[in-house]
């Protein structure tokens, strides 16, 4: 893992890019825990992207947090559905599973589920550390597409800030063909 210090600054939330980048981490990883609350965490980070103007910092931290809340729900959403799937339903299956048959690898799933949960979140601890010590470390795979996302969040606010800022028609489509068909009528005369 690649690791950059950066100098300490201030954010435009009105505190030090660093406790900003720890508060992304926290409040995604107290979300992430809640119960079917946690498959939407990744909603967590954006709210600081969006929010944040000036610090690349806070911004390149939220979009991290925010791809890995992403594939931390896509593995919940998927353990979910196969510990459903291995759910008993009918009385047959009951038995089968009181009897000893089943549970080995409904057990398995669910064990599986909750340790890739808590190394995530020992994951987001290290790097709400390093966020803390103004330190950016760069995740195998997700350091890649990190700067692409960032651009690609940036783009969103650079057009919506260009259509606010582009005038708005005030007629309707629906004034100006009637305008039309007036001036149309008003000709045939």
């Amino acid at each position: 893992m690649k690791t950059i210090k950066i100098d300490p600054h201030k954010s435009s939330l009105g505190m030090d890019a660093n406790v900003a980048a720890l508060m992304i981490f926290i409040a995604m990883a107290v979300v992430s825990w809640i119960p079917y609350l946690g498959w939407i965490a990744w909603g967590v980070p954006l709210v600081f992207f969006f929010t944040e103007k000036d610090s690349k910092f806070v911004k390149l931290v939220a979009v991290q947090a925010f791809l890995i809340g992403v594939i931390r729900a896509a593995f919940a959403i998927l353990f979910q559905i196969l510990v459903w799937i291995l759910t008993p339903r009918d009385i047959y299956s009951t038995i089968r599973y009181l009897t000893g048959r089943g549970w080995g690898v409904w057990s398995f799933v669910s064990a599986l589920s909750v340790i890739v949960a808590i190394a995530i979140s020992i994951a987001l601890i290290y790097l709400a550390y390093s966020a803390w010590m103004y330190k950016q470390v760069e995740i195998p795979f997700i350091g890649s597409i990190t700067p692409k996302a960032t651009d690609f969040f940036n783009n969103i606010i650079k057009n919506q800030a260009a259509n606010a800022a582009a005038p708005v028609n005030q007629q309707s489509e629906a004034e100006v063909e009637a305008e039309t068909a007036e001036d149309n009528g008003q000709e045939d005369q």
